[in-house]
């Protein structure tokens, strides 16, 4: 799904530079006038790069608890991903409204199974104790 919105957002920018030009427009007076649909493809382009990098180190893992649980978090990842971005899905026919319900679910499902995990991966990134609203609720 993020592939398909990159590619889509992609071909948006380029059709619409390309119509501004070939109507004798200035290319920087066409860029500035379609930078909400360029930065909108930036973002796309970004969010799938992050979720291939993120897959492709899971992958590279050996078997264990590890892996299941940076799984988890992949997942969870990429359905939040897809959840802040549920309109411009639906509007392009790749999420039914039944399906974006499910994965709000699923999220709170995935979140359920990492609260127990979410110590080890907080403490990995050394954020100070001063810093965490409480130790408790991540254990």
């Amino acid at each position: 799904m993020l592939r398909f919105r990159e590619e889509h957002m992609l071909g948006g920018v380029a059709r619409r530079l390309k119509r501004g030009i070939d109507n004798g427009m200035n290319p920087g007076e066409v860029f500035s006038r379609v930078r909400d649909h360029v930065i909108g493809a930036a973002r796309a382009h970004v969010e799938r790069m992050v979720l291939d990098a993120f897959i492709l180190k899971i992958r590279a893992l050996p078997d264990g608890d590890q892996k299941v649980a940076l799984n988890l978090l992949c997942d969870l990842h990429a359905l939040t991903t897809i959840e802040s971005d549920r309109a411009w899905f639906i509007e392009h026919g790749r999420l039914s409204t039944a399906r974006s319900k499910a994965i709000s679910r699923e999220i709170n499902d995935l979140c359920r199974k990492l609260r127990p995990l979410a110590v080890d991966p907080v403490d990995a990134f050394g954020v100070p104790e001063e810093m965490l609203r409480s130790r408790e609720i991540l254990s």
